[in-house]
């Protein structure tokens, strides 16, 4: 540990120390909270070291066609390997602007202000101490006096050089949608709505972060949330497929960042919406958000409230080995989901001084899902056979859940000396009671008829969650920099299975299924990356983040201890290289690891039929992947991106027989994976008033497992088309028409047939104030599951139908101050802090 801490601090020359108080008490925090070395995390604060060397200043100045100086104009300054915001500023009276303290480097600036088309400039070297950026028009998009029709907006899905983002916000076809409906239609995300899964570009394990805080949750967790998240209340998906040293290690797939909407105007402003529809079954929504900024201090607030309903028509066909003879299953289903889901966010962003900004975020959510259905099996020894054995359930399930989160952040730029420090505290806890009633009755049999019978489980779960990092960047000199940062979490869950059955009139407690487990994790991670340049036209990020992991599965039922304790380096590289005013070429590699959550490792059973059921595995390992990209970009728009991933470990739900009736799906490690895929992002202007935006993804992926004690190679070839098209009508109409494919593909054991649907919408602006939407999703009802298992003693076919064609309408107004940033410039850095709070 003091052989790092050398290593590490012999990048500094002179310590400076920094608000003492607040120092003290993230010192003590770290050390009695979550038993971090202080080393480590007073490394971060003593990193200040030096003078940044050869920093340069930019000015420049924003006008209309007319030549008058434009105030109040938006700008930020970019870095042009990836478009990361490095500054920002407003312009002043005159339309002047200015950035200070800017390493050397290539960068871009963007400009933007309503009623006008954004900017941004080609790339600029900052290689002297004083640059002036050539003048910047922007042209008008105004209409007339009365109504300001805005004719250019951002697509729904723009891909940028290290990253995939969807635009929710002010999408005609997401309005009224779930935020798991709008990760359906993002390019490269599969929704796995019988399993509860999410797969990026054809892989599980993806981390799932809300405003880049990660959950903890499990993915079924995860995805019971989304279903009952308004889209209404998310300003955009970031979709980052191969994060740097920065981010968590975990998640072997990347990182599906979902971000909250939060209005960064000064003065009062908000908006409400509400929303009502239906496909077979009703939804109505509802939002609001509201927020008050002045140049000290921003409150913002939001909440929404949803309520619907949802089918599944569900039909199973299996045929598996029973001795000597095989047993062919039968089984549907109508499953009837009544959901209802309530989330607010609330927060305090305020600015000590123009340096150092703190925020205080609390976000809930509060989720109630029944379902019922009956579900009707038959077992038949031969297809041309009557059934020897005839069943009917009636199951009733329950799921009420809440989710708490509070935040607490500071951050402080170094104006002088160059440099920033942010530090994050999160508290959150999890609940949810869920309970499960199988009622089942014997329809026909060839002994004699049994009374009927019952199963009723019963599963409350809490989990605690407890993070605190920091961060700390800063130059290193005129063309290098360097960031740091550390990161303690401890998560800890209880989960406490009750499962009765027998005759339905007397139920008893069943001992031998019922299980109480426990899950502690605690990661402790640090981590380095420098960036830097190669010559004049090449970028460099160099990362390594250390992870050290300690987790605990108790089953107390069954008086077993699992403990893992293991250390794991994780580096990650990324070189871009500018080739042409036009023309970028960026590589990639990082390596990843996706840890079983407690779910996974819970023993326990949940029957979703008295046939079926899924348990854990306490001896699951951890999966470890090696990713690696190469990407071009043509004119910061059309990107083509080749990929490869290589798995080992390889974590995969195994769908398989029990006894003669009865099967189990269970989490395994079951080998090794292959995956490579060639990503083609292309935007095209059709005409104009009509754009269209092009997501071709083809991937081949080569599986090696074992499956029930036989070794088994697979191959397969698929490929996913998305498309957007954007409409402007004039008049205040526009619209939008969108939709997705998928080719036959193969995910080890499961396979897939031709699959797609597409979504239709059209808007109209009522003043500059009202919005009125109509969607339709899935218009051709087309998109279901369908899948089989094909293996030598076990076969299953799965179809799933559920409720996705909807027409919805939503209403929107927007209130207070929707015009200016500001009524006088603003100061850059609290700007950029409070754009970091959150």
């Amino acid at each position: 540990m003091k052989r790092m801490y050398h290593i590490l601090n012999s990048f500094f020359l002179i310590p400076l120390i920094i608000k003492r108080k607040f120092t003290e008490v993230l010192l003590l925090f770290s050390v009695s909270f979550i038993g971090v070395p202080s080393a480590f995390f007073g490394l971060i604060l003593l990193a200040n070291a030096h003078q940044a060397m050869g920093q340069s200043t930019l000015r420049g100045y924003i006008r209309d066609p007319a030549g008058k100086g434009l105030p109040y104009v938006s700008t930020g300054l970019l870095m042009a390997s990836d478009s990361k915001l490095v500054k920002g500023a407003l312009t002043n009276e005159e339309g002047a602007f200015e950035f200070t303290g800017v390493a050397g480097g290539q960068y871009i600036i963007s400009a933007n202000m309503v009623g006008y088309a954004s900017f941004t400039s080609a790339v600029i070297a900052v290689d002297q101490v004083l640059i002036t950026v050539p003048q910047i028009t922007l042209n008008p998009l105004i209409k007339n006096l009365k109504e300001v029709t805005v004719t250019t907006k951002r697509p729904f899905v723009e891909q940028k050089i290290d990253r995939m983002v969807v635009n929710v916000a002010n999408s005609i076809i997401s309005s009224g949608s779930t935020a798991l409906e709008v990760l359906e239609k993002a390019p490269g995300v599969t929704v796995d709505r019988q399993n509860d899964q999410l797969r990026l570009r054809g892989k599980e394990g993806v981390i799932v972060q809300m405003d880049g805080r990660q959950t903890y949750l499990s993915m079924a967790d995860v995805v019971a949330l989304l279903r009952t998240m308004p889209s209404d209340n998310i300003d955009r998906i970031e979709l980052i497929t191969n994060p740097s040293a920065k981010y968590d290690a975990a998640g072997n797939s990347g990182i599906i960042d979902i971000r909250l909407k939060k209005n960064n105007e000064v003065g009062t402003n908000g908006s409400l919406s509400v929303g009502a529809g239906a496909g077979k079954y009703d939804r109505e929504q509802g939002s609001g958000q509201l927020n008050h900024r002045t140049p000290k201090f921003n409150l913002f607030g939001s909440y929404s409230a949803n309520r619907g309903g949802n089918y599944w028509d569900f039909d199973v066909l299996r045929n598996q080995a029973d001795g000597q003879q095989r047993n062919l299953v039968n089984s549907e289903s109508y499953i009837r989901f009544k959901t209802r889901g309530h989330n607010v966010k609330a927060g305090l962003d305020y600015a000590l001084n123009q340096n150092t900004t703190l925020g205080l975020v609390w976000t809930g959510l509060w989720n109630n899902n029944q379902e019922k259905s009956p579900a009707a099996v038959s077992f038949r020894r031969q297809e041309a056979e009557p059934p020897y054995l005839q069943t009917l359930t009636q199951k009733t399930l329950s799921t009420i859940s809440s989710n708490q989160a509070i935040n607490l952040n500071w951050q402080h730029r170094f104006q002088n000396k160059g440099g920033q420090l942010t530090a994050d505290i999160d508290l959150g806890h999890f609940d949810r009671d869920f309970t499960n009633a199988l009622a089942t009755e014997t329809l026909f049999s060839q002994d004699s008829i049994p009374a009927p019978r019952g199963l009723f489980t019963q599963m409350p779960t809490s989990i605690d969650i407890k993070t605190f990092k920091a961060d700390y960047n800063r130059s290193l000199g005129n063309d290098w920099q360097l960031e740091v940062g550390f990161k303690g979490s401890y998560v800890y869950s209880n989960n406490n299975l009750t499962l009765l059955n027998g005759e339905l009139s007397n139920l008893q407690m069943d001992s031998t299924l019922s299980s109480h487990f426990k899950y502690t994790e605690r990661v402790k991670a640090v981590y380095a990356n420098f960036t830097g340049k190669l010559g004049v036209k090449t970028n460099l990020q160099i990362g390594l983040r250390g992870e050290q992991t300690h987790s605990e599965g108790h089953s107390i039922t069954l008086n077993q201890v699992v403990k893992r304790n293991y250390l794991n380096l994780f580096p990650s590289v990324f070189l871009s290289q500018t080739l042409s005013a036009k023309h970028t070429l960026a590589f990639s590699y990082s390596y990843r690891i996706d840890r079983p959550n407690y779910q996974n490792l819970n023993p326990a059973r949940a029957y979703l039929d008295p046939y079926t059921y899924s348990q854990g595995s306490p001896y699951l390992q951890p999966q470890y992947t090696h990713s690696l990209e190469l990407k071009h970009g043509f004119d910061n728009k059309v990107f083509t991106a080749l990929g490869a991933s290589y798995i080992h470990d390889l974590v995969f739900y195994v769908l398989q027989p029990v006894t003669g009736n009865t099967s189990e799906r269970v989490p395994e490690n079951i080998g090794k994976s292959q995956a490579y895929n060639v990503t083609i992002t292309l935007p095209v202007t059709v005409r104009q008033g009509w754009t269209l935006q092009t997501t071709m993804m083809g991937i081949y992926s080569q599986f090696q497992y074992n499956y029930q004690d036989t070794p088994l190679r697979v191959k397969q070839i698929s490929g996913r088309l998305n498309g957007s098209n954007a409409f402007t009508l004039g008049k205040g109409w526009t619209a939008e028409v969108t939709g997705w494919l998928n080719t036959p593909a193969v995910d080890a054991l499961w396979r897939s047939p031709w699959l797609g649907s597409f979504d239709t919408g059209l808007q109209k602006a009522l003043g500059s104030r009202w919005k009125a939407k109509l969607s339709v999703q899935d218009v051709l009802h087309t998109n279901q599951i369908k899948g089989k298992i094909r293996t030598a003693n076990y076969t299953s076919d799965i179809c799933i139908r559920f409720d996705s064609r909807i027409a919805m309408f939503n209403l929107t107004y927007a209130f207070g101050n929707q015009q200016l940033k500001s009524n006088r410039p603003r100061k850059t850095s609290s700007e950029e802090e409070m754009q970091r709070t959150n």
